[in-house]
């Protein structure tokens, strides 16, 4: 049982009531917890600051929580508060952070249960990591504890970084910088090939990972570990890693850079595999194979159906669903449109700037999963100007890099909201103006949102600006979005 001046049942901040302990990191425990305010769950890091000493030691970490709740990107988990809260009575004040609660396994239990990953497969984690390493660090924030503990695995196969600077923190670590988490990165790419920790590398723990294999003091190349790893992505690691292994290359000191050079190395093999389908979800999570081959023979039907009915004008469209999202007609003369992108594969989040930070976050995946029968909904408010509280809110949508793009569509549970379509190819918005309006739309249940020209972006941003009446509120849902 984790011990210490909180119980289970306590009221922390007078908000947030401590469901169960999860972890303890030095003196730190982390609890599940419900934010009563908001009727959500959370986590919540607790330490120790009754004592001189102690609130010394815990200014760092409210220091750390501070600046951490700066950066948001949808692969970085979100600081929502943090505080010192005063017990008296008890065994001393605590301070706090809140932190958005994610469902997923650490990446190092994960990798013990089910194993190391395919050279694809740890290249897309890599980026996903590298991506949100990059965000960070341009919010001039070093995560400083980069290993596979604080990495979490989430059911729709993505992963997400969480205790950025505020890990560092509590261990009472000395100062980090973009390389350190750089090498640390490269070592969290060498866990994904093995699943071993490279320990004589990296001071960063191991957790449930065992130690890789050493010679003359350093850990083994990858190929040496495991069998079939391919030696330019090896070559990678070392790079990023242990650059004496490979004097000849370039050393990489940014995530980025590592990332670039893992696709790179990835490349070949990722294009022998390429088929003329949409990618399916990485299949290091979502492992069950006739499950998913029933699930692609009934959407090859369900598209086949519905791209016939559009052609023969006979099978009728619901209001407000995804078949109702068509793709615009190429000018005569020009040449057709792309396919629209495959959002299941895409980061996407709400955005919630002006207000608590969060959205329905957990609804999210339900307004690009291609199921008209599940939606994203704002929460409900007094007015259609969201009580007055804020400007609006939305969904950010991360195409992984910058696209061309031509029009977005979005279908709506209810007609007559107002919505804006604005795009950004430098880092992630933090606020709505962050990113440029390129098309507006107004009352319509299937918006659609195209530019005069198109328009190069990384990042698009469904921005509702006004919400229609919905029983005694106001809100609306999104069921479907397509990007083209």
């Amino acid at each position: 049982m984790l011990r210490g001046p909180l119980q289970v049942g306590d009221l922390l901040a007078g908000r947030y009531a401590l469901l169960d302990p999860v972890a303890t990191s030095g003196e730190a425990v982390l609890w599940r917890a419900q934010d009563d305010v908001l009727a959500r769950a959370v986590a919540v890091r607790a330490l120790p600051a009754g004592t001189k000493a102690a609130r010394a030691g815990a200014e760092p970490f409210l220091a750390a929580a501070a600046r951490a709740s700066q950066v948001t990107h949808p692969g970085l988990v979100r600081v929502l508060d943090a505080g010192v809260d005063n017990r008296p009575g008890r065994a001393g004040d605590v301070a706090y952070l809140v932190r958005e609660w994610v469902d997923g396994e650490p990446l190092d239990e994960h990798l013990a249960r089910v194993g190391a990953l395919s050279s694809l497969d740890a290249a897309d984690v890599l980026r996903q990591l590298a991506d949100a390493l990059t965000a960070a660090h341009g919010g001039e924030l070093v995560h400083g504890r980069v290993h596979p503990g604080n990495v979490l695995v989430c059911g729709n196969g993505r992963v997400r970084l969480t205790d950025a600077a505020v890990a560092r923190a509590v261990h009472g670590t000395g100062p980090a910088d973009v390389a350190g988490d750089t090498r640390d990165l490269a070592a969290v790419l060498y866990a994904l090939l093995t699943c071993r920790w490279p320990a004589g590398a990296t001071p960063q723990p191991a957790g449930k990972l065992q130690p890789a294999p050493e010679a003359h003091g350093h850990p083994l190349a990858t190929h040496q570990v495991r069998a079939g790893v391919p030696l330019a992505l090896d070559r990678v690691v070392s790079r990023g890693l242990d650059p004496a292994r490979v004097p000849a290359l370039p050393a990489v000191s940014t995530p980025a850079a590592l990332a670039d050079a893992a696709d790179a190395a990835t490349a070949a093999e990722r294009q022998a595999r390429a088929v003329p389908t949409a990618p399916a979800e990485p299949g290091w999570v979502l492992r069950h194979a006739a499950r998913l081959a029933v699930a692609g023979v009934l959407l090859v039907a369900a598209l086949v159906g519905w791209f016939a009915g559009l052609t023969v004008g006979e099978l009728p469209r619901r209001p407000g669903g995804v078949d109702a999202l068509t793709v615009p007609s190429a000018s005569p003369g020009t040449s057709p449109l792309p396919a629209p992108l495959d959002l299941t594969r895409l980061l996407v989040r709400d955005f919630d700037p002006d207000g608590d930070g969060e959205e329905n976050a957990d609804q999210v995946r339900n307004a690009v999963d291609g199921d008209a029968t599940t939606a994203w909904s704002t929460s409900r408010y007094r007015s259609a100007e969201f009580s007055g509280l804020k400007p609006g809110v939305g969904l950010l949508l991360d195409l992984g890099t910058v696209r061309t793009v031509r029009s977005v569509q979005v279908a709506f549970t209810l007609a007559g909201a107002d919505v804006e379509l604005r795009a950004a190819t430098g880092s992630a918005p933090r606020a709505a103006d962050d990113a440029r309006v390129v098309a507006r739309s107004s009352g319509r249940q299937v918006a659609s949102l195209q530019p005069d020209a198109p328009v190069r972006a990384r990042f698009l941003l469904l921005w509702l600006t006004s919400l229609p009446r919905d029983g005694d509120g106001y809100r609306v849902g999104v069921t479907g979005v397509r990007v083209s």
